[in-house]
This record gives C-alpha cells, sequence and structure tokens, in this order.
C-alpha cells in the first residue's frame, strides 16, 4: 500500500507544480475542434485532451522498475493530467483496492496540503475508483479520478484556478471541457498486463 501512495502524492504534488509553472497555453477549452486522442501503443487506454499534451515518465520511489507515466496540458480555463503506473502484482479483491485508495488519498493528502471537500466511489466497467474533489494550496480546486485495473492506478486530474470575475458561460465551458475529459477514458485492449 505504501508504493500506491507514493504514486498518488506524487501525482497530486506534479500537477499543483505543474501549473504553477509558465507555460505557453494551449488552444482553449472549449474548443471541440482541437482535441484529440491520445493513446500510447500497448497502453490500454485511450483518451481525448484539448491539445497535445506533455508526456513525462518518472520511476516511482522505493519500487524498482516501476514508471509513472504523465501526460499534462495546461489550457487558459483548465489543468489536465492523466497518468497511469503499472505495479508488479495484479489486485482484484474489493476490499484490498477500497484499502490502497483510502491509502493513497490519506498520504496524498498529508504530503500536499490539500483538503478534501468531496469524494465518492466511482466505477469504470467493472474496475473500482474514486472521485476526489480537492481544494489545493494557492486557490486552486481539482476534481481527481482514479481507478484500478488488476495492477495498474489510472489517474485523471482537472485543476482549476476559480475567478470571482468569470462569467456564467466562461464556468459552463470549462465544466462541458472537465466532463469530456473525464467521459473519454476508456479502456482498450487486455490492460494490466
Amino acid at each position: 500500500m505504501k508504493k500506491f501512495s507514493s504514486a498518488l502524492v506524487f501525482l497530486l504534488l506534479s500537477f499543483v507544480t505543474v501549473l504553477a509553472q509558465e507555460h505557453s497555453t494551449s488552444p482553449a477549452a472549449g474548443d471541440d475542434g482541437n482535441w484529440i486522442s491520445v493513446a500510447p501503443a500497448n497502453a490500454g487506454f485511450n483518451l481525448r485532451m484539448p491539445g497535445k499534451p506533455t508526456v513525462r515518465v518518472d520511476p516511482v520511489e522505493g519500487s524498482p522498475g516501476v514508471e509513472n507515466h504523465m501526460f499534462m496540458l495546461e489550457t487558459p480555463a483548465v489543468g489536465y493530467v492523466f497518468s497511469y503506473v503499472q505495479f508488479p502484482a495484479d489486485v482484484t479483491d474489493a476490499a484490498s483496492i477500497k484499502g490502497m485508495l483510502d491509502a493513497g488519498r490519506e498520504g496524498a493528502l498529508a504530503t500536499s496540503g490539500a483538503k478534501l471537500k468531496g469524494e465518492r466511489e466511482i466505477r469504470l466497467n467493472e474496475h473500482y475508483g474514486r472521485e476526489w474533489l480537492l481544494e489545493l494550496p494557492g486557490g486552486l480546486t481539482a476534481t481527481n479520478h482514479a481507478f484500478w485495473v488488476r495492477r495498474r492506478l489510472y489517474q485523471l486530474v482537472v485543476v482549476l484556478a476559480p475567478s470571482a470575475d468569470e462569467t456564467p458561460e466562461a464556468i459552463r465551458i470549462r465544466q462541458e471541457s472537465t466532463n469530456k475529459f473525464f467521459r473519454s477514458f476508456s479502456l482498450v485492449g487486455d490492460v494490466g498486463n
């Protein structure tokens, strides 16, 4: 469980760092013409993002041979992060998966300084997952979807920097983009091997 916590903590810290840095902005979040498919060969998933993400692969500390694959994109309205980590052993027991997700949540909150604003169980086909609504340092908010699929942890994170002067139309477009990102994630092939 400690390895799972480390991966979740690392992802939370990574997306906070990414959004704190200066980036050239990508297309606006509501521009449907710019959404592209993200589906690396043999990765077991398909996802859509509103532009080409930056890809980063980092080793998971304390887990030789285990890597965290991250796809990150910042638009003027929304920051998107997708991550997957493949661990050495299959876990299919519902109680064990729920325990790992709980441990990951607690470790991430303790390390990142985020506050949990909401949580619910979610499913991706027959696979267990969790949705966390987070308040991050610096006024950012995030929604994190985490799914355990046999030996893989998949995470989709949307980070927002709310503004008091946003128009209702800008809020609607941002919410539509957030929903589109989460709904676009699907598993393909024999995942988790």
